[in-house]
């Protein structure tokens, strides 16, 4: 039985799914796994460990088709949507290299199922059922393959579920930054990145002059809203290599709509930290950077995470 299903690219889309609660499976399993090597996985755990640069890839005969993702949320859960990074995510040369998914059979617990269409686009991808479905298991079957230049495998980077509940922390309607890192073939560093759990997709600043300091980002909350905490995941946060590598911010200044603001100090860690302060009645936060400690390579600031609660 096939239903209506939508699939968008549109920032809006993004910060939608960003907004929405995470409904995180209990397992997966996989139609097969292309076996490994020199140190690399391609196992189906790749898919949801918030890391888009680490993909699951099928080991199937031939392209992909028919291959299938399936996961297994341990009951019965309302679900709207999810989120897709579709093809091998390592970097977009590698992205092209790998055949991608074109057509998903959606397939849920009661034996319904959906068909969504997606583009053969470098970028997550939000997918919204035309009505939030009842189900204790997704399974996600290949139909159709944008084909690569160079292996007749398909990988899936990562998947994320939503429900229809929000999220904890305080939805945004828009971002703006003092400057934004230019995208480049490991993808790009938007500001709505900081609030899609994926731990290598970041904002990173474009100053090509500075270190990150005096730089800004800002959450446009739609309305009056209480804030009180601050919760971030400051530099690359990849891996703790690239972490050290890389610029990590030290102190900032939180300005709020009514003019005022709080100083606040940032741990140099790659873990996530909640800052919490004095609570303010503001529709957007301003967070700007007012010290830097530069990485061992790269100069430029980078937030992996970044949202705020009331």
């Amino acid at each position: 039985m096939l239903f209506g299903l939508v699939a968008t690219l549109l920032s809006a889309g993004l910060i939608a799914s960003a907004d929405a609660a995470v409904v995180k499976p209990t397992t997966w399993a996989a139609s097969s796994s292309a076996p490994g090597s020199d140190g690399v996985s391609y196992d189906i755990a790749n898919v949801a460990d918030a890391r888009q640069s680490s993909p699951w890839v099928e080991g199937d005969e031939g392209s992909g088709l028919g291959s299938w993702v399936l996961a297994d949320f341990g009951g019965e859960k309302t679900l709207t949507g999810f989120t897709v990074w579709a093809g091998v995510w390592y970097t977009q040369e590698y992205w092209n290299r790998y055949n991608r998914p074109k057509l998903l059979v959606v397939e849920f617990s009661d034996g319904t199922s959906q068909e969504v269409t997606l583009t053969d686009e470098f970028k997550p991808q939000a997918i919204t059922f035309a009505s939030p479905k009842k189900t204790s298991s997704i399974k996600l079957k290949v139909k159709g393959i944008y084909a690569g230049n160079t292996f007749n495998d398909t990988g899936i980077s990562e998947v994320v579920f939503h429900d229809a509940a929000a999220a904890s922390h305080l939805p945004v309607k828009a971002y703006k930054t003092s400057s934004t890192f230019p995208a480049d073939g490991d993808g790009n560093y938007e500001p709505v990145n900081t609030a899609d759990g994926i731990l290598d997709s970041m904002w990173c600043e474009g100053n090509k002059t500075g270190d990150g300091l005096s730089e800004w980002f800002e959450l446009d909350l739609g309305g009056s809203q209480s804030v009180s905490k601050l919760v971030l995941r400051n530099g690359n946060a990849y891996s703790f290599g690239y972490f050290m590598k890389s610029n990590r911010a030290t102190s900032a200044s939180l300005t709020f709509s009514d003019g005022s603001s709080e100083a606040v100090t940032l741990k140099d860690s790659i873990s996530e930290q909640t800052i919490t302060f004095a609570p303010h009645t503001t529709s957007k936060v301003r967070v700007t950077f007012t010290g830097v400690k530069k990485g061992s390579e790269f100069n430029d600031l980078c937030i992996s995470e970044a949202y705020v609660l009331p």
